[in-house]
């Protein structure tokens, strides 16, 4: 495959303010970069954070940039050092793959702790800049940039690419969480807060784990449909019920203990106020959503007298990205994961998608570049 010279690209030039179509350059690839052609790209929610400036304050965003971290896409050029993936299998051009971020390797979370969502030095997509190289870090744009510390791994055949782009943040971040979390036992029932992507996933993999039962908290309707149809026991909507019913629907499902293990995928600080009140004594709380800035009110009791075991994550490495599309391959015929994607959209209607998840008409829009 040949590139051009230049890609058009999706660019927020200011925060809360409509995306620009523009030409970026597309660099000749480093000795173990690559550049692809953008097969599918699907919004996050943290793309309406950052187009809000709401990370912008720390730092974290850097205009002009391009949006999109989910991301798979087909090789059309290969640095002349990247030869296999992950698995140490060959790449070649035409594969579609999808990538991690890129870690630093050196730091002491790279190498001593063995923590590399933590890496002080991550390079991450979709958070800019755009304006020096290797300019195009984004998922919406037609082409992307391969960064040489990011690992890569073949996309299984099979696949739609746009929810194999899906599974690039919201089911590898869970992938990460249930490993540290520890395993799902057949005698425990799981709660999950939020029926966004993030939770549903976090649902097929506690279902498809053996999870005695399940039980989804969230909004809208339709979401909590997903929910049913893949077999969630029980579905709570909080626009129609209050924390005190639905802690009071929780225990009489489990004999007046509460929940073995309780899942925040939600992102709002009363839904961790909830959970915690959800966890049975001994129980666990694996914590994926928060994003609120604001405090929230926790009771230090709660992890001694109680006895709880509280984990955290985020993002992923290579290994989940491999497990979550692997899940994905393995359980299509089960979960029906095509129901999580909204409509498709060009580049020119990136403003229209970021609308539609804004408003939580759609669960996760895709960008076809």
């Amino acid at each position: 495959m040949s590139k051009p010279a230049e890609t058009r690209a999706a660019v927020l030039v200011d925060y809360e303010k409509p995306l620009e179509i523009r030409s970026l350059p597309i660099p000749d690839p480093e000795s173990q970069a690559a550049i692809v052609r953008v097969e599918a790209s699907t919004k996050c929610g943290t793309d309406v954070h950052i187009w809000r400036g709401e990370y912008a304050a720390a730092g974290l965003s850097k205009l002009p940039l391009v949006p999109g971290h989910e991301i798979v896409g087909r090789i059309v050029e290969l640095g002349r050092d990247r030869k296999v993936d992950a698995l140490n299998r060959p790449l070649a051009e035409g594969d579609l793959v999808a990538w991690s971020y890129a870690w630093c390797g050196s730091c002491f979370w790279c190498t001593v702790a063995r923590q590399p969502t933590a890496c002080e030095n991550a390079r991450m997509y979709g958070w800019g800049p755009a304006d020096r190289a290797p300019y195009i870090t984004g998922g919406f744009s037609e082409y992307a940039y391969v960064m040489p510390r990011c690992n890569i791994v073949k996309v299984p055949d099979g696949l739609d690419p746009a929810v194999a782009a899906s599974a690039t943040c919201a089911f590898r971040t869970i992938i990460h969480g249930y490993e540290k979390i520890g395993r799902i036992e057949t005698h425990e029932t799981v709660v999950i807060q939020g029926s966004g992507p993030v939770g549903l996933y976090a649902l097929a993999f506690a279902i498809q784990s053996g999870a005695r039962r399940t039980v989804m908290i969230g909004a809208p309707e339709a979401r909590l449909d997903i929910a049913g149809r893949w077999g969630a026991d029980l579905v709570l909507d909080v626009q129609a019920t209050d924390a005190a019913g639905r802690r009071e629907q929780i225990l009489e499902l489990t004999e007046g203990r509460g929940a073995d293990l309780v899942v925040e995928c939600s992102g709002a600080n009363a839904a961790f106020e909830e959970g915690m009140d959800l966890v049975r004594r001994g129980g666990r709380y694996l914590i994926i959503g928060a994003s609120e800035p604001r405090p929230a009110a926790v009771h230090p009791t709660y992890f001694n007298l109680r006895q709880l075991t509280v984990a955290g994550t985020m993002s992923g490495d290579i290994p989940h990205y491999y497990r979550a599309l692997t899940f994905l391959r393995d359980h299509q015929d089960r979960f029906s994961f095509g129901d999580l994607l909204g409509s498709r959209y060009s580049l020119e209607e990136v403003g229209q998608a970021l609308a539609g998840m804004e408003s939580m008409r759609e669960i996760k829009p895709v960008i076809i570049p």
